[in-house]
């Protein structure tokens, strides 16, 4: 094997650096859906 050192699967980020990230954007994509079908913050007007 050419050019293949052992090297560990872990290099980039923690896993939980990746569950977190995933966990955000699903929640900003959600709020994003739900803000733009018109169905959120409507308790917030007087």
């Amino acid at each position: 094997m050419a050019g293949s050192p052992n090297r560990p699967d872990d290099e980039g980020a923690p896993r939980w650096v990746k569950v977190s990230a995933a966990i955000a954007i699903v929640l900003v994509a959600v709020f994003l859906i739900v803000h733009l079908a018109g169905g959120g913050m409507t308790g917030h007007t007087p």
